[in-house]
């Protein structure tokens, strides 16, 4: 079996996250809120969207199953947020894609 140090030295560490001006503000606040971010949402939009989302019925009209996927269930979170709060949403995308980047070291230039 390889030894510890043996398996370091051909180790190469994954490539670094960059910057990418397509992605920002938009997914980047939406992966943060999937992702790091995660609990920053309150529990009462979290838990009222999920509620929402179950309630409909799915394409075939029948009682869902599953949520959405996360990137749609992380948007439908930030925007009734939004709503309640009245705050400006591009600032707000700004805000949570800042704080992305800051989690994953990407340096904006």
């Amino acid at each position: 079996m390889q030894k510890v140090t043996e398996a370091l030295v051909g180790w190469v560490p994954p490539a670094r996250l960059t910057y990418d001006q397509n992605l920002y503000p938009h997914r980047y606040a939406i992966d943060f809120l999937i992702g790091p971010g995660r609990s920053v949402v309150p529990k009462e939009i979290r838990h009222r969207i999920d509620r929402e989302v179950m309630a409909k019925p799915n394409a075939k009209g029948e009682q869902r199953k599953k949520r959405h996927p996360a990137d749609s269930m992380a948007r439908l979170m930030l925007n009734a947020w939004l709503k309640e709060t009245g705050e400006d949403e591009d600032a707000a995308y700004r805000a949570l894609a800042d704080k992305y980047l800051d989690a994953h070291g990407i340096v904006r230039p």
